[in-house]
């Protein structure tokens, strides 16, 4: 028998502290009963009787067509570029989403 799988407070806060996800004390409750549901889902298909079922075989003979991969010049850039809200030349500016604690540099 499998061992059933449920993820407690401690373990939740370890996996957002590694993934470097912020998560509000108040919603803690709602990610772990969400995590929680995921779990007990893959733990009823663990149940199912699996045994008698061929593994799936994907046969290349009977795979859609697939167009000829051709260099095409698009032309749009300067036209997207304008549209962006913050411009740095060539290139989109966008806010910092990832810093370091110790590394100085707050929100751009």
């Amino acid at each position: 028998m499998i061992k059933k799988m449920e993820m407690d407070r401690e373990r939740l806060s370890e996996v957002l502290t590694l993934s470097r996800i912020g998560l509000p004390e108040d919603q803690y409750q709602e990610v772990l009963d969400r995590v929680n549901d995921i779990l007990r889902l893959c733990d009823k298909m663990q149940e199912l009787a699996h045994e008698d079922v061929p593994p799936f075989e994907w046969d290349v003979k009977k795979a859609p067509a697939r167009r000829a991969d051709e260099p095409v010049r698009w032309t749009g850039r300067d036209l997207f570029l304008e549209e962006a809200p913050v411009r740095d030349g060539d290139f989109f500016r966008v806010p910092r989403i990832i810093a370091l604690e110790d590394d100085g540099e707050g929100e751009e």
